[in-house]
């Protein structure tokens, strides 16, 4: 298993940090998002509204649009608050909510401890659009029916895209919410976290193929720009379908090892003072290495990589110093022995760090970097494939 799929289980921490919070669960804006809410607020605006009123102007006809596009986004944070508010009242940790370009996601980071607690954040999410959908009708019945008005059309648009939303995450496959809730159901039923999870895995993989093999045929019928989103769609959940299972297994293959088991003891280290140019052609070039330890004596400063040196143009090598462009020892890259190599794991892809240094206080006992992960996933994996299996809950 290669690192960059080891990291998915901080792809969605790491991106977005822009946003709000709602009852102390932050939300996420990823730049991505910018796109799908333009889309739908002109697809409202141009299509939608004049199609159900024929006569409205262009600027009510906007100003509804985006009435519906704020509350639609709205709709997907209240989903996602649904999922967010159980896990966590049940104990499991929440870093937040993610809006992107496919809608929204909840960053729920562990496994739920019982089938029980799995259904029960799953469900809550449809039943959250289930209930904004019948009560957006009910106002829409507020008002009278003729004439037409942009108030009872966008009501009525907002009843049955959440009704939508809701049936479209009850389909059983990961990465929805009825993949999570079959999963459970397996689970239950077979004792078998690792089996329920790969059956919804290939069914969400089977489900995603459905949508690009729809999205095909539309476009070669001529529904060039509908076909064309089913497949993106369809790519999207099929790149995260098997993600959970690939998870799980990485988690019971890691299953009690901690830093100091990993790590490497007698790391080399550079000075601060070290020019840049000598960096590159004494260190990195000679010890084949992406990242350095960063120490005055038995001090430790930080950390330097390869790849910070990218920006740095050519001709600064010889005149700039390590000093000047190495990331300086904090939180976010130390470590202790004792933590355990998945904790080690995801703050590396949180941080986007080729390395972490293990402290014992001040004192540096170590070094973590991605390839040393990867060694241990792979041997451990290969020696020992039935672990996956004996650490199932």
């Amino acid at each position: 298993m290669r690192f960059a799929l080891m990291v998915h289980m901080s792809m969605e921490q790491r991106d977005a940090r822009r946003g709000f919070a709602i009852a102390g669960i932050p939300i996420r804006i990823d730049p991505s998002w910018l796109l799908i809410f333009a889309l739908v607020l002109w697809t409202l605006s141009t299509g939608y509204l004049p199609s159900r009123l024929p006569q409205i102007p262009r600027g009510q006809a906007w100003l509804g649009g985006l009435l519906a596009t704020a509350c639609f986004f709205a709709s997907l944070v209240f989903h996602e608050l649904a999922h967010a508010l159980v896990a966590r009242r049940a104990g499991i940790s929440v870093s937040g909510i993610r809006l992107f370009l496919f809608g929204g996601v909840s960053q729920i980071g562990e496994e739920p401890r019982t089938p029980a607690i799995e259904l029960r954040v799953a469900l809550v999410g449809p039943l959250a659009s289930f209930v904004l959908a019948a009560g957006f009708w009910v106002a829409s019945l507020a008002f009278p029916s003729e004439p037409p008005s942009v108030s009872v059309a966008v009501l009525q648009y907002l009843a049955w895209i959440n009704a939508g939303l809701g049936l479209f995450n009850l389909l059983p496959g990961f990465p929805l919410d009825g993949g999570r809730v079959l999963r459970a159901l397996v689970w239950r039923y077979t004792g078998s976290l690792q089996r329920a999870t790969h059956l919804a895995s290939n069914l969400g993989r089977g489900f995603a193929l459905g949508l690009m093999l729809i999205g095909a045929f539309q476009m070669y019928g001529g529904a060039l720009v509908g076909g064309l989103w089913f497949v993106l769609i369809g790519l999207f959940l099929r790149s995260l379908a098997r993600a959970p299972y690939q998870e799980l297994v990485l988690r019971n293959a890691l299953q009690g090892v901690d830093v100091a088991q990993v790590m490497v003891r007698t790391p080399l280290r550079v000075s601060p003072d070290l020019t840049l140019r000598a960096l590159v052609d004494e260190r990195f070039l000679r010890d084949g290495v992406r990242a350095y330890p960063v120490c005055e004596g038995e001090r430790v400063l930080g950390a330097v990589s390869l790849d910070q040196l990218r920006a740095v143009p050519a001709e600064q090598l010889a005149s700039r110093r390590v000093r000047d462009v190495m990331t300086p020892l904090e939180d976010g890259l130390r470590i202790a022995p004792s933590d355990s190599l998945l904790n080690a794991i995801r703050k590396m892809a949180l941080e986007r760090l080729p390395l972490l240094l293990v402290m014992e206080g001040e004192r540096l006992a170590g070094i973590l970097t991605r390839g040393a992960v990867q060694r241990v996933v792979e041997v451990r994996r290969l020696l020992a494939p039935e672990a996956s299996a004996s650490h199932e809950t």
